[in-house]
């Protein structure tokens, strides 16, 4: 007979979309898939957009339905997180905060604003009118969120893992090579996310101008050497004092 915990567990698992379930069922997971694409964003970001055509193709969906990338992508947040919090917190309970902070408010919230915003801009400018009656079919908002996941991991290695290992260079107010440096990397990891945006829906073949997705761009450069050059601002610094210093170590 089976337990009535483990019975009531099993029915509620069952109700939950396939996604989720899948994300609760780690053998049903493909890992290696997932960390394949997070590669392939970082040394060639086209093949991701290639893959979910293939998955189009395939599954006759463009977005995907296995939850891995989001798993491994919470799982290297922990750890950037945990890497920040040694080296700036004394607390650890300020350390979790961080983490959810950077899971709910980060990830998933803002995550689901910008693809929302991606997805409404791409429905109404960048439809090819000549095939207005595949938009709905075509433009899953799903997919939308897909494409910034893609975005989000490389503007991550760029703003997470690439800082924290340059932090001996970068964390420093008084520098101005520091600042350069700094923002130079957000600037990069940035346009990186808005690269990876446009070569994702570069597949969708109800589309037209995507190019219009890297407009964005030049706006962040001149932002970026107004930051720099009028408010020394350090982003680097910045960051660390927004999230650690209230109860961390100071510069």
């Amino acid at each position: 007979m089976i337990p009535k915990g483990i019975s009531a567990t099993s029915r509620w698992v069952s109700r939950l979309p396939p996604f989720a379930r899948r994300a609760l069922q780690v053998d049903q997971m493909e890992f290696d898939s997932a960390l394949s694409q997070m590669y392939s964003l970082c040394i060639q970001p086209s093949l991701v957009g290639k893959m979910s055509k293939a998955r189009k193709m395939t599954k006759n969906h463009y977005y995907r339905d296995d939850p891995a990338f989001l798993v491994i992508q919470l799982l290297f947040t922990l750890l950037t997180t945990g890497a920040y919090g040694a080296t700036f917190s004394e607390s650890f309970s300020q350390v979790v905060g961080c983490f959810f902070y950077e899971v709910f408010v980060v990830y998933y919230l803002c995550g689901i604003l910008f693809s929302s915003l991606i997805w409404i801009t791409v429905n109404h400018f960048l439809v090819d009118p000549n095939q207005f009656n595949e938009v709905s079919r075509e433009t899953e908002w799903r997919y939308s969120f897909d494409v910034h996941c893609n975005g989000y991991f490389i503007y991550f290695i760029w703003t997470k893992v690439i800082k924290f290992i340059l932090l001996p260079v970068l964390y420093s107010n008084s520098s101005f090579v520091s600042q350069i440096l700094s923002n130079s990397l957000y600037l990069f990891g940035a346009s990186a996310y808005f690269y990876s945006i446009f070569l994702g829906y570069l597949e969708l073949p109800v589309l037209t101008q995507q190019q219009r997705l890297m407009y964005p761009v030049p706006v962040l450069i001149l932002l970026i050497v107004v930051i720099t050059l009028f408010s020394h601002t350090n982003l680097t610094v910045w960051s660390v004092h927004f999230y650690w210093l209230p109860a961390g170590k100071s510069n």
